[in-house]
């Protein structure tokens, strides 16, 4: 079988004859309709058995002498050993030739042929009788095979068949080799979001330590606040900007001195006045940063009413964000529950019967509703 490079594709893909040519253009198609690798690994191995009329095969993706199961057709029974849905390359020495002369490898009789004992547990396993092990190159490199084979009779592959299954094999290498850097990609974003997530987490504790609040104020509203925000229908995809914008609300704050922001009694109408500036103050930070501006609501907006008494820009109804009303009620709830310097706490009961008469008022009322179900 002799080797072709990927130099050869369109001459090989002209070739083809018109009911092959039809067969592969649909195969590319269905490999470009996905980015999910087990989709796409799926579809290459369905597609290679049916390309050819086979009952069986299988398909592996290798890194660094290690075999990677990725999909099998038709499923793998379940008494199908483990070790080798990960298996070493040394283990499967037809697979090890393929890579080491990226070339393709045929057993006529695999039940009479030697073979090693990781082979022998496969072919008695998927009762396997002519095999074809055929390599993925993305350029010069093999990065997985894919197997097909009989389970009843002896076949022989045309030269016709093995050009097919070259130009199925360009397919679904590409196809593999984007797939793995959209996964890779994603993965990155994922990675990238934790790291950030973790700080403003690190960025909260900090804010609360300053604010000499010490037991969880911030991680408990913001908890609140997303089983609120479910309770109402926001989305997932919502609830992380709600998230952020909680354990951010009062970034502002480090723009209020200590003596004010520390201070162990109420606070003069000059000190409440410089108080009352920490939304905008939050605004000017998150809106800097742009990973953030869509957390922006509840910094900026939870000491807004539904009256439109609250500040900084006495908003009314409607026009104060959902997010921001939704945490309102929450953050006053727990500010009332909690020991502050200039007061002791509020009973859970005081605390409810004053959020339900500030229903309308300061608060949506839509909003009390929903919390007094969940609380």
């Amino acid at each position: 079988m002799e080797q072709k490079g990927i130099a050869t594709y369109e001459n090989l893909a002209t070739q083809a004859p018109a009911k092959e040519l039809w067969t592969l253009l649909k195969v590319s198609s269905s490999l470009a309709s996905t980015m999910d690798l087990t989709e796409v690994l799926q579809i290459a191995i369905e597609s290679a058995a049916d390309l050819l009329g086979l009952d069986t095969g299988a398909i592996y993706t290798l890194e660094n002498e290690v075999l990677y199961l990725g999909a099998t057709t038709p499923p793998l029974p379940l008494q199908f050993p483990n070790e080798l849905r990960l298996a070493h390359l040394c283990d499967h020495p037809h697979i090890k030739k393929v890579v080491s002369t990226k070339t393709p490898v045929y057993v006529e009789n695999a039940r009479i042929a030697p073979l090693s004992a990781a082979e022998k547990i496969v072919v008695e396993t998927r009762h396997l009788v002519s095999i074809l092990y055929f390599p993925l190159l993305l350029k010069d490199k093999v990065i997985g095979v894919f197997i097909i084979g009989t389970t009843s009779e002896i076949r022989q592959f045309t030269n016709n068949e093995i050009d097919l299954c070259h130009i199925l094999s360009f397919q679904v290498s590409l196809a593999i080799a984007n797939a793995q850097l959209y996964k890779n990609a994603q993965q990155a974003i994922a990675d990238l979001s934790h790291a950030y997530d973790a700080t403003l987490e690190g960025w909260s504790r900090v804010l609360d330590m300053r604010d000499h609040i010490t037991d969880a104020h911030t991680h408990r509203v913001a908890d609140l606040t997303i089983v609120l925000a479910r309770k109402v229908g926001i989305s997932e995809s919502e609830t992380v900007h709600i998230r952020r914008g909680a354990l951010l609300h009062d970034i502002g704050k480090i723009g209020i001195p200590d003596a004010i922001l520390q201070k162990p009694d109420r606070l003069s109408d000059a000190e409440l006045a410089i108080m009352q500036t920490h939304p905008e103050k939050a605004y000017q930070i998150i809106s800097q940063i742009e990973y953030l501006t869509s957390a922006m609501d509840i910094p900026y907006c939870h000491h807004e009413k539904w009256n439109g008494t609250g500040y900084p820009r006495k908003l009314k109804g409607e026009e104060i964000p959902l997010a921001a009303r939704l945490f309102a009620v929450v953050d006053v709830f727990d500010a009332l529950i909690s020991d502050r310097p200039y007061r002791k706490a509020w009973k859970k009961e005081e605390a409810l019967e004053y959020i339900k008469s500030q229903s309308g008022k300061h608060f949506w009322s839509d909003a009390v509703k929903a919390f007094l179900e969940i609380v």
